[in-house]
């Protein structure tokens, strides 16, 4: 259930498109129907990504006339109609916060949805604010050459990247009339989250030192190199939101080391952080594998990410008042051979 110790035998009850109760024997209301999974079966909650592009249209994920647009809402970038929408839901994910992608310094507000094309429930549009601490707003500019493209533009190095942060915050702070710095105001205030894409360790440091500066705690995106500075982010409190495991590669993005117990090891300093990925129960079997204790790799794929998105009380776990999102599997969720049986999104079956 992700919210105390396994039901076995176990029932739920689902009323509209919430879930009633969940037990060992439940009473039928009148004019109920019971539904039999089959022998084996398995229920837990439908898996929640906390950091994702899969739903956005093709080159719309940012506004890159501008390298700072913290009023780019990524609702406006969602097609619904998009196969790896579909796919991610046929894998499990019945919750996704979609963000804006990296090419901008402050890339815009991120949206929290329910998969299911069909339903098209946007749980909120007014998301955490979105930047980025690494190398992708300056990769691919240039400075000297003919003005005639988008990419003869700032920041062109890690360098530039910092500035413009800084710069962004500084004027957010003292300037209360830039109100299309609003976003990045109540960041900074506390008032809304701020998840910064940030891999390197030595980025990782610059965050801090920004957070610091500014006095604001983010959620780190990516964190490939977390479990390098894990006593520092243990000090400061940062969660992670980890970005999929290069796993066919010596290094991951922007050169970054391959650490296969990575959140193994995140999960050992006592770290909050969630799996992300599309599809995530691969993910989680992959890092139980190399070291993840197996309760904690099924809470980094439901009521972690649920609980940095602000949702544990509707999503993530198979608890009375949530939300109806079900997840059915042949056997143990992390077993390579189990298979999904059904998806409940919002009370819902979805066709497998």
């Amino acid at each position: 259930t992700m919210a105390g110790d396994p039901i076995s035998p176990g029932m739920v009850l689902v009323v509209n498109d919430k879930i009633k109760s969940v037990g060992q024997a439940i009473d039928l209301p009148e004019g109920g129907q019971e539904v039999d999974l089959g022998e084996g079966s398995v229920i837990m909650p439908g898996l929640v990504n906390a950091y994702s592009q899969t739903a956005l249209a093709e080159g719309s994920g940012s506004e890159i006339t501008d390298e700072i647009t913290p009023d780019f809402k990524v609702t406006r970038a969602i097609d619904w109609s998009k196969d790896q929408l579909k796919r991610e839901l046929l894998a499990g994910t019945t919750t996704m916060q979609v963000c804006p992608d990296t090419n901008n310094v402050i890339s815009g507000i991120a949206a929290v949805i329910k998969t299911d094309p069909d339903q098209r429930i946007v749980i909120t549009d007014d998301g955490p604010l979105v930047a980025s601490m690494c190398n992708d707003p300056a990769s691919g500019n240039r400075s000297r050459a003919r003005p005639d493209s988008i990419y003869v533009r700032q920041p062109t190095n890690r360098m530039g990247v910092v500035w413009l942060l800084r710069n962004a915050f500084n004027k957010a702070s003292s300037n209360p009339e830039l109100t299309k710095l609003d976003p990045v105001r109540e960041a900074l205030n506390g008032k809304r989250s701020m998840m910064m894409v940030s891999r390197l360790s030595h980025d990782l440091h610059t965050v801090g030192v920004l957070a610091d500066e500014f006095d604001f705690k983010p959620v780190i995106v990516g964190g490939q190199e977390a479990y390098k500075i894990k006593e520092i982010l243990i000090e400061r409190g940062y969660p992670i939101v980890l970005r999929p495991l290069a796993t066919g590669s010596t290094s991951g993005r922007e050169r970054s080391e391959v650490c296969w117990n990575q959140a193994g090891l995140l999960s050992e300093a006592g770290l909050t952080f969630a799996i992300t990925g599309d599809d995530l129960l691969e993910q989680a079997r992959f890092a139980h594998r190399f070291g993840l204790a197996k309760q904690d790799a099924l809470a980094a794929i439901t009521s972690s990410p649920a609980k940095l998105l602000g949702l544990e009380k509707s999503v993530g776990t198979l608890a009375p008042g949530s939300d109806a999102d079900l997840l059915v599997l042949s056997g143990d969720p992390l077993e390579l051979t189990t298979s999904i049986r059904m998806i409940v999104v919002n009370g819902k079956p979805i066709e497998i």
